[in-house]
């Protein structure tokens, strides 16, 4: 698979309030990505948290990451976060989120997850798993809320831009907000 991520601080901020995760193992990948409630430093810490929580347990079931980071984050403002893992040997996908964080599947079968409202670290729902096949050639986008939703009708901007960093970047330049920590990851 090929990536491409864009990301950038709310305006008049230094520092983002996301992260994002691109792990490659044997046979598949684990994407993420994670938006610190609110922004700034403590955000970011927060995230950054986060973070490291979702690659030290990475080989765990989506369910289990989360459960781990929630434990992880009790102390701190909480984030959203979308897990993708895309298992290219068995040629299947399985997404779990929480909170706002988008994501956007151009898939040779039909796959529309969607990510339960809630805080890792704060107020964990029941979070469900969706499970999907996958094809090479499929497109995932994940992105924060600093991205309009109306960002989901525009398939033809997915469809256009064959290079995932191209893509992640006319995403944000598109559909970014100025007012919200803006992130955008793209896996092709």
């Amino acid at each position: 698979m090929r990536y491409g991520v864009f990301s950038r601080p709310k305006q008049e901020r230094k520092v983002s309030g996301d992260a994002h995760i691109v792990q490659e193992g044997e046979g598949s990948v684990l994407l993420g990505l994670i938006d610190g409630l609110g922004s700034g430093e403590e955000a970011a810490k927060a995230a950054g948290l986060a973070r490291e929580c979702v690659l030290a347990n990475s080989s765990l079931p989506l369910l289990e990451i989360l459960n781990q980071c929630h434990g992880c984050l009790r102390n701190t403002r909480g984030v959203v976060m979308g897990l993708l893992r895309v298992d290219l040997t068995a040629g299947q996908i399985r997404y779990a989120g929480v909170g706002n964080i988008g994501i956007f599947a151009l898939t040779q079968d039909p796959f529309r997850p969607i990510s339960y409202n809630g805080i890792v670290g704060y107020r964990l729902p029941r979070v469900l798993e969706f499970v999907g096949a996958y094809h090479p050639g499929d497109t995932f986008v994940l992105f924060s809320d600093g991205v309009d939703i109306r960002f989901h009708g525009d398939e033809a901007l997915v469809r256009r831009e064959g290079d995932p960093q191209r893509l992640a970047e006319a995403v944000a330049r598109a559909y970014g907000k100025d007012d919200d920590d803006v992130s955008v990851l793209v896996a092709r």
